[in-house]
């Protein structure tokens, strides 16, 4: 429950500095409370599991399990396409446009994702293949086990492949911005023109600081876009491994299996701790604040740095990428 009341104290911190307008605080929301939701249905469960005996344990489990399962799959499964969806396609293609990515849009986008999701969830628990959490053996039990809904099967088949694909496709957005911006293309088209005499095209002169803080923008947004993407596998490619090594998995001891389960199963709550805490500097420092933590005023004042007037509202942006 750490982590619980960790996403809790975040959002109210998040939701207090709302006039901060460089501040994701859509996501922030959205993603603190699939965290809360998650947490509550995992500590559900091992309370449970806990307090009651063997047998009235799997009757509560077959009785209420489905929709803890449910929900528990939906935190889980919303939150890997808002942050691998619209927030990705918001930090790298759209930094400076706020028209399309305003918060009262960006709630509207993440809630017909959110519908989305849950839709596909609510079809396999109203079909004989519902699913429901087992504490006592580590797994998942299908409604007509062995089998499952083919919903089930395709999520559990092909989650994987979104937050890679992700990755690389949002570095490859990212380097072709640079490239775009650097006349690395005009430079290529040089040299492999067939012509020996070339007119020479202009590359747009940028002010120094502010070329500077484009090329450290693009190297956080890259290291956020690969450690987030790698976090987000950590559950699936866990899946994918049993999966593709069902024999190998089997002959391990329980010790491990018991461990191998927990890893994957607690990487799901410390999301927001992870991705607004560890690898967002900008919110780090905003919740700091917020718990009078933050002594590095004298610090952060001595290292400031100077930026012309005319490109002041363009490095906000540019030193605060929200990942």
């Amino acid at each position: 429950m750490i982590f619980f009341f960790f996403n809790m104290i975040f959002m109210i911190a998040a939701i207090s500095n709302m006039k901060d307008t460089s501040l994701p605080l859509a996501y922030i929301c959205l993603m603190c409370i699939s965290g809360m939701l998650s947490s509550f249905l995992m500590a559900i469960h091992a309370m449970q599991f806990l307090i009651y005996s063997q047998e009235d344990y799997e009757r509560l489990a077959f009785k209420f399990g489905t929709w803890t399962t449910l929900m528990g799959t939906f935190s889980y499964l919303n939150t890997l396409f808002i942050r691998l969806t619209i927030n990705r396609v918001f930090i790298v293609i759209k930094p400076f446009n706020s028209f399309w990515f305003s918060q009262p849009r960006i709630f509207t986008y993440c809630g017909f994702i959110s519908l989305m999701v849950f839709a596909s969830l609510l079809i396999p628990l109203f079909s004989s293949c519902f699913i429901y959490f087992r504490l006592d053996i580590l797994t998942f039990v299908s409604g007509c086990a062995p089998n499952r809904h083919p919903i089930t099967v395709f999520q559990n088949k092909y989650s994987i492949i979104l937050p890679l694909s992700c990755m690389f496709v949002n570095i490859g957005i990212i380097l072709h911005l640079r490239f775009k911006r650097e006349g690395t293309y005009e430079m290529i088209k040089k040299v492999f023109s067939k012509h020996k005499t070339i007119t020479p095209f202009a590359v747009p002169l940028q002010n120094t600081t502010l070329s500077k803080l484009q090329a450290r923008r693009d190297l956080i947004m890259m290291r956020q876009t690969v450690s987030v993407a790698v976090y987000l596998s950590i559950y699936e490619l866990g899946a994918l491994l049993i999966r593709v090594f069902p024999t190998f998995y089997a002959g391990l001891p329980d010790l491990v299996h018991k461990s191998y389960f927990y890893i994957r199963y607690e990487s799901i709550p410390p999301m927001t701790f992870f991705v607004y805490y560890l690898e967002t500097g900008s919110t780090r420092r905003m919740l700091k604040r917020f718990l009078k933590f933050d002594g590095s005023n004298f610090a952060s004042a001595a290292n400031q740095t100077v930026v012309p007037v005319g490109a002041k509202q363009q490095t906000r942006a540019v030193i605060n990428p929200h990942s």
